[in-house]
């Protein structure tokens, strides 16, 4: 897979990268419009309404040991445009992944002199997704779907042995994703570490594009699109309402990661 880094001097390319949160029930993903990177096991519903991200990301291990099948389907079908970031723990049972050209790595970015990806010290795919789609050089990301907040046990969820859960029945109403049958019976997935992970990794992010930003002297938008009931990353990031992605709004803002919020005076890219 070819990269597309280093942003040009007076372009703005649009991203919008996509979590799986339950705001984004109901969402119509093709009225997006610019490219996208999906994320971990949205594919079932990809397959069920015929849309397919730009690129896709899955940097869980648990993830990838359990679904490699559907996940190969995918990426033989060729269904995202541009390419697959996974981790090469898929290797251990997909072997014949390292001979496609389309995808790429984690571990093999991660060794890369100057590619942020290598100071990653906590991370989740959505950060890994993130910081992929600003080394890809999109400078306006949308983020979508990252709600940050989990009902750790469902009645239909069993623990294993090694921690892991395991879903024995496929729930009828699932409050963590935008569909309910996202996680099916039988599924087994990582215990969700909201605090002691997820968050410390958008924390870590922030730094990380900060410093990425300053030194390649580019501008950067990063917005959180969510609903008045979530906050999800606003913390983090300037927050929009759900219900107005896909508006253009002119003169734009531009996001200083250092300050932690939107720079006041209006300025548009240059």
């Amino acid at each position: 897979m070819s990269e597309e880094n280093e942003n040009q001097e007076g372009i703005v390319r649009k991203c919008t990268v996509i979590g799986n949160g339950a705001t984004l029930k109901g969402f119509d993903f093709k009225k997006i419009t610019e490219e996208t990177i999906g994320l971990t096991m949205a594919i079932r519903h990809w397959y069920d309404i015929d849309w397919f991200p730009t690129y896709y990301v899955n940097v869980d291990p648990v993830v990838l040991k359990y679904h490699h099948k559907l996940i190969k389907k995918m990426i033989d079908q060729d269904k995202c445009e541009k390419g697959y970031l996974l981790s090469k723990e898929i290797l251990k049972v997909e072997p014949d992944l390292e001979k496609n050209d389309k995808v790429i790595f984690l571990e093999d970015m991660q060794i890369m002199r100057g590619n942020p990806l290598q100071y990653l010290v906590e991370w989740c795919s959505g950060t890994v997704a993130v910081l992929f789609g600003v080394i890809l050089g999109y400078n306006d990301l949308q983020l979508i779907g990252f709600d940050c907040q989990y009902t750790e046990m469902l009645p239909e969820t069993e623990i294993l042995d090694n921690g892991s859960l395991r879903i024995t029945k496929t729930p009828t109403s699932n409050p963590n994703y935008f569909i309910d049958d996202y996680q099916q019976e039988g599924d087994v997935y990582n215990k969700p570490r909201v605090d002691d992970v997820h968050k410390k990794s958008w924390e870590h992010l922030v730094f990380i594009v900060t410093g990425f930003v300053h030194m390649n002297r580019f501008p950067m938008m990063i917005h959180s699109f969510t609903n008045d009931k979530v906050e999800g990353l606003t913390k983090f990031f300037p927050k929009k309402n759900i219900d107005d992605y896909g508006i253009e709004e002119l003169p734009t803002r531009e996001y200083d990661p250092i300050a932690e919020n939107v720079i006041e005076q209006e300025t548009q890219l240059p």
